[in-house]
C-alpha cells in the first residue's frame, strides 16, 4: 500500500515516512500515480479543517470527539490520535484502504446522530412537544398564539423533516426519542 504523507512540518512528515515504510508500507512526501491513501497531519489545526484528498484520507489529530466528529462530517475516512500507537496507524490505513471509516464507537455514534436526528427549529420543537401531549392543532395554535394554518406548517415541516406519514408516528417517535431533542423553551421532554 502507498501513503502519501503531507505535514505543514516537514522533519515530522519524513519521520512518519520513515516509520511508515519500517511498518511495511511504501511512503513518500509526494503523490505519485502508485498512491493509494493520504495521512495528513492536522495535529496544529482545529476546526474547520481543509476538505479532504480526492484519496481516501487518514487525519492525524490531537484534541476533542468533536474535531473527529467535525472530520468524518467532512468524509474524511477516519482518524489517529497522536498518542495512538503504531498498531493503531496500521489498522486505520488498511480500513481506509478498504473504504472503511476508522474512528472510535463514541465518535461514529455522535457522528451518525447529527444525521439522523432532524435539526427542528425552536417553534418546531414547540408544536412537536404539545402534538406529543395529544393536543388538536386548534389547541396547539391556543397555546402557541398563532393561527391553525401556521400550526398545519409546522406539524407538515415535521412530517417532512422526520419522513413520517402520521401524527402517531411522530409521537412515537418523540416518545421513544426523548434526550436527542433536547430541552424546549426550558420544558424538558420528560416533563410531558
Amino acid at each position: 500500500m502507498h501513503v502519501w504523507v503531507q505535514s505543514k512540518y516537514r522533519v515530522f512528515a519524513e519521520s512518519l515516512v520513515t516509520l511508515l515504510t519500517r511498518l511495511g508500507f511504501e511512503a513518500s512526501l509526494e503523490r505519485t500515480t502508485e498512491t493509494e491513501l493520504l495521512l495528513c497531519d492536522m495535529t496544529r489545526l482545529s476546526p474547520p479543517y481543509p476538505p479532504p484528498s480526492d484519496l481516501p484520507t487518514v487525519a492525524l489529530i490531537e484534541g476533542e470527539s468533536a474535531d473527529a466528529v467535525a472530520l468524518l462530517q467532512q468524509r474524511y475516512s477516519g482518524y489517529i490520535k497522536a498518542e495512538d500507537g503504531s498498531s493503531v496507524l496500521i489498522k486505520a490505513l488498511e480500513a481506509a484502504r478498504r473504504g472503511e471509516i476508522w474512528a472510535e464507537r463514541h465518535v461514529l455514534s455522535q457522528t451518525l446522530a447529527r444525521f439522523m436526528t432532524p435539526q427542528l427549529t425552536a417553534r418546531e420543537k414547540e408544536t412537536l412537544r404539545l402534538l406529543a401531549k395529544g393536543l388538536s392543532n386548534r389547541a396547539i395554535a391556543e397555546q402557541l398564539g398563532v393561527a391553525e394554518g401556521t400550526v398545519k406548517m409546522h406539524v407538515s415541516h415535521l412530517f417532512n423533516k422526520m419522513g413520517m406519514k402520521s401524527r402517531a408516528e411522530i409521537i412515537a417517535h418523540f416518545l421513544n426519542n426523548k434526550n436527542t431533542l433536547g430541552p424546549v423553551d426550558g420544558v424538558k421532554p420528560s416533563q410531558l
